[in-house]
């Protein structure tokens, strides 16, 4: 079966490290031309060069409401529409309840489940435009497991992603765009680095696998919620964790 994503349209946040690189990568070898947008221009103008002619880099923050409107008009300007959406922008928090500040709870929130939110807001009238269209979000492990070593912010982040993902699914079906989220365990990125070394590695003896995820393992994982083998599916969690934690 072909993926269906030959001149698609994609675009993908978070774009200038770890799975939102790889996604990139990943939607390109499909075919897909790609706007690869990241807070920091440098790592994604480095990507749309390796990528080609097909990719433009674009730097933008998905928390604030001009950036994800931003991000959506370019890719119409350049490539004349809009078809696959990944949000992979994140940031990891540690802090534990008692040592965490309003500032570093909201900054958190906002970009990872408001950033999630204005994204989709943004790229659902130009996908409605087409009747087609897919978006991928990205939750985490953490929201089966209550945090491991990750802080309250970011679960909370992460479970409120996994909400409104579910009702986006219900919203958009009618307008033929699918809704779908990962759910990746400890997936060896520059994010997790902020995670101890013996942390990391107790993870990986637990896990049923014996290791920790590669960033295009979970890719090839958004790659499928965006082509046409998984047209009939929408409002999915799919757990990318080896077998960590099973739902």
């Amino acid at each position: 079966m072909t993926s269906g994503l030959d001149g698609r349209v994609a675009l993908v946040t978070g774009a200038g490290s770890g799975i939102g690189m790889a996604t990139a990568r990943a939607l390109a070898r499909e075919g897909c031309r790609v706007v690869v947008a990241d807070l920091d221009e440098e790592p994604v103008a480095a990507l749309a060069e390796e990528l080609g002619a097909d990719a433009i880099p674009v730097a933008a923050d998905v928390a604030v409401p001009d950036g994800p409107k931003a991000l959506v008009d370019q890719a119409k300007v350049a490539f004349g529409q809009l078809d696959v959406l990944v949000c992979c922008a994140g940031i990891y928090e540690t802090r534990t309840l008692g040592t965490l500040g309003v500032e570093e709870w909201d900054r958190v929130i906002d970009v990872n489940l408001r950033g999630t939110f204005l994204c989709a807001q943004a790229a659902i009238p130009a996908m409605a435009a087409g009747g087609w269209g897919r978006i991928v979000t990205v939750s985490s492990i953490v929201t089966l497991t209550g945090g491991m070593t990750a802080g309250a912010s970011y679960v909370a982040s992460k479970a409120g992603v996994s909400g409104l993902t579910r009702s986006l699914a219900n919203s958009a079906g009618p307008l033929g765009i699918t809704v779908n989220c990962v759910l990746p365990g400890i997936i060896e990125t520059p994010m997790t680095q902020a995670i101890p070394v013996d942390a990391r590695q107790a993870t990986a003896e637990r896990t049923p696998l014996r290791r920790n995820g590669l960033p295009e393992e979970v890719a090839d994982v958004i790659a499928f919620f965006a082509s046409d083998a998984a047209r009939f599916v929408t409002g999915a969690h799919l757990s990318v964790n080896g077998g960590l934690a099973m739902d």
